[in-house]
């Protein structure tokens, strides 16, 4: 005899309460919210990393050129305009180094007999490079455009399509377009030529600087600083001024492809002045020439930046390394005669900017 089994009585399938779908939904949010800034710290971490490997790619190339030619390049070169006269600074040593990162036919497409600066040598300005991109750095791949202003405009009055760097050279801890002899003269690495802008007048540091030969880092290369980070999109985000100025990969103008180690990295981030407190977005000016928060080493990196040292190593330096403060600073004169004083001692940071100091350092101070 079958005995069927009756379903009365047994609960009908039924759905998610709302309260049940509010418990998930938060649960998920919860977990979202664990996951997402380790997700987040993976991703920066793969960018330094990779911002790592670009300074120490471009401190092997520096060596490299240093073997071959008996000395690191200069900071910048002195070009012609169309007319052979001698103009002020040119091309940069990235420039001079492209043959040693794989990059021979960008040298070869460089007319040395024209300032890097006119429609001739477009093609250079224009080519865009990952070793002179950090990742963390989002704008450094983008490209000038060439039609319409802001533009950067040649000698020749050609449009020039720019493109950018995240990394510049150590020129030591010395001030923009300064006049003074109590502070260090161009002790860094990249020296620049200095002198007179024979069309203006105008001094652009000091002159007859020479290439700095290995030899001459007599602090030790493990204590002098080679590259540092040069965020252009931190420099475009504080500058009310023309987006694309600074950062020019082929330019040897200061600011663009060297960097000084006169103030702590991203400085600008701790001193802000007066000027920010009515208008936020208003650069840190420290003093009436304002472009001296521009030559200093920053990055996107949270809590300071990565630097090559001339021993080929690549460091991360915090913001709070010991430095002497801009508010210990001051200056007097007119634009291209600054005489800058200053009432500390020089710093961690300014004494690692320095190839040949004498300071003592050890690597536990930063």
């Amino acid at each position: 005899m079958r005995v069927r089994f009756s379903s009365v009585g047994r609960d009908p399938r039924r759905g998610f309460t709302l309260i049940e779908l509010l418990v998930v939904i938060a649960i998920i949010a919860v977990l979202i919210a664990l996951l997402l800034p380790a997700v987040q710290s993976a991703r920066e971490a793969a960018r330094r990393a990779q911002c790592t490997n670009n300074m120490k790619q471009l401190a092997l190339a520096c060596h490299n050129y240093e073997s071959s030619n008996g000395s690191f390049p200069m900071g910048d070169h002195i070009g012609r305009n169309n007319n052979g006269q001698p103009m002020r600074q040119d091309f940069g040593h990235f420039v001079a180094l492209t043959a040693y990162f794989e990059q021979g036919a960008t040298w070869n497409a460089l007319n040395t007999n024209l300032t890097c600066f006119v429609g001739a040598n477009s093609t250079v300005n224009s080519i865009g490079m990952n070793i002179l991109w950090c990742p963390s750095d989002d704008v450094a791949g983008l490209r000038c455009p060439n039609s319409d202003p802001p533009d950067p405009t040649g000698w020749d009055n050609a449009y020039q399509p720019m493109t950018y760097s995240s990394y510049a050279g150590n020129m030591g801890p010395l001030p923009y377009h300064y006049k003074d002899t109590k502070l260090p003269q161009s002790n860094g690495i990249f020296n620049h030529h200095g002198g007179k802008d024979p069309a203006t007048g105008n001094v652009f540091g000091p002159a007859n600087f020479t290439p700095i030969k290995i030899s001459a880092i007599t602090d030790g290369t493990s204590n002098t600083i080679l590259y540092g980070e040069h965020a252009h999109s931190r420099i475009i985000s504080q500058d009310l001024g023309d987006i694309y100025g600074p950062n020019w990969w082929s330019s040897g103008d200061w600011g663009d492809t060297t960097f000084s180690t006169f103030f702590p990295p991203n400085y600008f981030k701790t001193f802000a002045q007066a000027n920010q407190a009515t208008n936020p977005q208003a650069p840190p000016q420290k003093f009436p020439n304002g472009n001296n928060w521009t030559m200093t080493a920053t990055s996107n990196h949270p809590g300071g930046c990565n630097f090559a040292f001339c021993d080929g190593s690549v460091r991360f330096i915090k913001d709070s390394v010991s430095s002497w403060s801009p508010n210990a600073v001051t200056a007097s004169g007119s634009q291209d005669n600054w005489v800058y004083t200053v009432n500390q001692p020089q710093g961690v940071f300014q004494s690692l900017g320095t190839r040949n100091g004498g300071e003592v350092i050890s690597a536990d101070q930063y």
